[in-house]
């Protein structure tokens, strides 16, 4: 609970993570971590249990998306206030309650002594910015043999995510005097049928993951504001929330296709392009990184020895071993999606609740996560048969 209010109360959005993650630090040192370390791009990591053995990781991302809505905030969003059983602070529900809990949990572990191989506790940075691109010198070194991501899961056990990409659309039309619309390629029109025809696809469904999303999110032309100009250029961007299996080349293939069913009776077709959006961003330590909006869907099976052992250690704690799945993007997408580290999700608090006024966590979800961790840090560095 005193980290999980301290963190409460330290503002940390996205590249200011540094008061935050240096708490963090400090509550490892404190609590006997065998190694505390901030690394090269800001990431604060305490590894307990220094023997052979399995090697597990728990991420939980420090950072948190910018204070908004603050005059509907019936609370100080960085008062660590405590009502009726729920503490509020914009990102403690998404994730540093989880950061706290299992921070709490493995030390608990270590000092128990059930912790058989290794733990890494990660506070790792800029998830907001782009999901695991910081956290990716962390598994270089450490190495883990499973993975943890704590996002909020009201401490039930998930087993993966769709995938998520950001994908430009960008129209080459021909601007001319609106009075003679005819002498130009109008690039709006021919974008607004492309998003008109996207909006119209059937999208593959996933049993258990659900169906594929696809929503346009920006649309801007040039010139803007017209002057009597018919638009020469204009873009689009899109959300996709994909399924396993899918990827960069079949999404961007997706869209190219939407563009030649929606223009295929134009007698002059406008040029297009269709790619990733590249995401740029810097750290709290000024670590630089450059990466394609592109994060892998990832599903981990439910008969598979990390679930099952995981559903063990919460069953042996009290609490619901029964798979589910997140309905967001988490650092999965690195650990499951591209590094291929069997993974699993079990955080604190409500999924819906992150991002929202008023973010809380329960103290019963935080006393019920601690608990959770502390099991799974000793179950899941067994040896799995």
């Amino acid at each position: 609970m005193p980290l999980a209010r301290a963190l409460a109360m330290t503002p940390s959005e996205s590249g200011e993570e540094e008061a935050a993650v240096r708490l963090v630090a400090a509550a490892m040192e404190e609590l006997g971590f065998d190694e505390v370390r901030i690394d090269a791009a800001g990431n604060a990591i305490g590894v307990a249990g220094t023997g052979g053995g399995r090697r597990l990781l728990i991420d939980g991302h420090i950072d948190s998306i910018p204070l908004h809505s603050h005059e509907r905030w019936s609370v100080d969003p960085f008062g660590g206030e405590v009502r009726e059983g729920r503490l509020y602070g914009l990102g403690i529900c998404d994730q540093k309650a989880s950061i706290a809990a299992a921070v709490h949990g493995v030390a608990a572990a270590r000092a128990a002594g059930t912790i058989c191989g290794s733990v890494a506790v990660v506070a790792s940075v800029c998830e907001e910015a782009m999901e695991g691109q910081a956290l990716a010198s962390v598994l270089d070194w450490f190495e883990p043999d499973v993975a943890i991501t704590s996002e909020p899961s009201d401490t039930r056990l998930c087993i993966g995510q769709r995938g998520r990409a950001k994908v430009e659309v960008v129209v080459e039309g021909r601007a001319c005097h609106a009075g003679h619309a005819r002498e130009g390629v109008n690039a709006a029109t021919a974008l607004a049928a492309l998003i008109t025809e996207a909006a119209m696809l059937t999208h593959p469904v996933h049993p258990q993951l659900g169906v594929r999303d696809l929503t346009c999110i920006d649309v801007a032309s040039w010139p803007f504001p017209s002057v009597s100009t018919v638009p020469g250029r204009a873009q689009a961007r899109f959300d996709c929330r994909f399924l396993p299996g899918e990827t960069r080349e079949s999404l961007v293939a997706l869209l190219h296709g939407c563009a030649d069913q929606a223009l295929r009776d134009w007698v002059e077709r406008p040029g297009m392009t269709v790619e990733l959006v590249r995401a740029t961003f810097s750290t709290w330590t000024g670590a630089s990184f450059a990466a394609d909006e592109f994060c892998p869907a990832w599903w981990t099976d439910a008969g598979s020895p990390t679930v099952v052992v995981a559903g063990e250690a919460l069953t042996a704690v009290g609490l619901d071993p029964t798979p589910t799945h997140y309905s967001f993007c988490t650092n999965g997408s690195l650990t499951a999606g591209l590094r291929g580290i069997p993974t699993i999700g079990f955080g604190v608090g409500l999924e819906h609740v992150a991002h929202q006024v008023d973010e809380y966590v329960t103290l019963a979800s935080l006393d019920a996560g601690e608990r959770g961790y502390a099991a799974l840090a000793d179950h899941l560095t067994r040896e799995l048969s």
